[in-house]
């Protein structure tokens, strides 16, 4: 009896556990009870914003996240989607050394076009903004929590858990500050100031927004005048520079990755040589504006480049500063279930076995 009684306290405690996480919403005829059937997941798969080739690529895969490169002409990856088909940013003091003429398609995006109402052909201008977006599938749960009377062996699946997985990496590569002109002989000294910002909003699972996230980046360049020509020095992370015999430093008071306002880290290179870039995921949860008919929603990503100043400090020589602005977003949502049958309570059912042979004796 005492064993009995035992297994009796552990069926009651099972059933108290799975009633926590049964469903709620259908209802079970009298007697009837949740069995718990099984786990399961649903996953929408990693998916990113899109990309482009290298100048010149024509086959993938494409890994070239830059501003402005869906709109590449003549290239496998053209989408024309991009707000501004331009890839550089660029700011000079004195003068303007300009693009030179437009190149072949492989180079169109050395040359400015007029981006920003700038004149074809002059320097891009010192700002860009870019926005692209990814499309996600929401969870068709084809056996839903629905309400109504439960049938024999109905399966109902009840979401225990659901995450909206965002990342988000941006920065720029191609940092060059070019020495133009400035005599023959002596240095010239130059202080380039930068930010680069991303971020992304969904209105979906009543909106989840990333915003105040922002590196800013700076360069005290030094070199050797140009002559009556010109040359360029990197001022980015991970630099190597063979002309002008330079020198490349930071004001540390200035340099900062700010992620949604808060302070995160010095920045440092990014994916490339002479960069500098930084990302980071985010996992939201979901579960109480999760939706279960399908569907699709949209994640928005947005980003923004701009040289804030360049300054001469000391010297003769202009200059131009350059940087090549790029960002990427991805983005996944995962829901975890457990599936439940409606079935009659084992004791129940045993109890009505019993009276029916009770009442069978009786009648004799």
């Amino acid at each position: 009896m005492k064993k009995s009684i035992i297994v009796s306290a552990a069926l009651v405690a099972a059933c108290a556990g799975s009633a926590m996480a049964a469903p709620s919403n259908t209802t079970l005829p009298g007697g009837w009870t949740w069995q718990s059937v099984g786990t399961g997941s649903y996953n929408s798969g990693l998916q990113g914003t899109p990309r482009g080739g290298a100048n010149g690529q024509t086959t993938g895969p494409f890994t070239d996240t830059s501003f402005g490169v869906m709109d590449e002409p003549g290239t496998p990856w053209f989408t024309g989607g991009d707000v501004s088909s331009q890839q550089y940013v660029q700011r000079q003091i004195f003068g303007n050394f300009g693009t030179g003429s437009p190149p072949g398609p492989s180079g169109f995006r050395h040359y400015n076009f007029g981006y920003g109402s700038t004149t074809a052909g002059s320097n891009f201008p010192r700002s860009a903004t870019e926005q692209r977006q990814i499309s996600l599938n929401h969870w068709n749960n084809t056996a839903p929590d629905a309400g109504g009377v439960a049938t024999f062996g109905q399966i109902v699946r009840v979401p225990v858990s659901a995450r909206l997985e965002v990342g988000l990496g941006w920065g720029a590569d191609e940092m060059l500050l070019k020495v133009i002109g400035g005599g023959n002989s002596g240095r010239s000294k130059f202080f380039v100031d930068a930010t680069i910002g991303a971020g992304f909003f969904t209105s979906a699972f009543g909106g989840i927004a990333s915003t105040g996230n922002s590196i800013r980046v700076n360069g005290i360049v030094e070199g050797n005048n140009a002559g009556s020509g010109s040359y360029d020095i990197a001022w980015g992370f991970n630099a190597s520079n063979s002309s002008g015999n330079p020198t490349v430093g930071r004001s540390g008071g200035i340099d900062a990755v700010f992620v949604e306002g808060q302070f995160v880290a010095d920045p440092g290179a990014g994916l490339n040589a002479n960069s500098v870039g930084y990302s980071f995921n985010k996992s939201y949860d979901v579960l109480s504006s999760l939706v279960q008919t399908g569907g699709t929603f949209n994640i928005n990503y947005s980003a923004l480049a701009d040289i804030i100043a360049l300054i001469r400090d000391d010297g003769n020589a202009d200059a131009r500063a350059s940087m090549g602005p790029g960002y990427e977003g991805t983005a996944r949502l995962v829901v975890e279930w457990a599936e439940f049958r409606a079935v009659p309570t084992p004791g129940a059912a045993a109890l009505l076995g019993l009276g029916g042979v009770v009442a069978f004796r009786r009648r004799r």
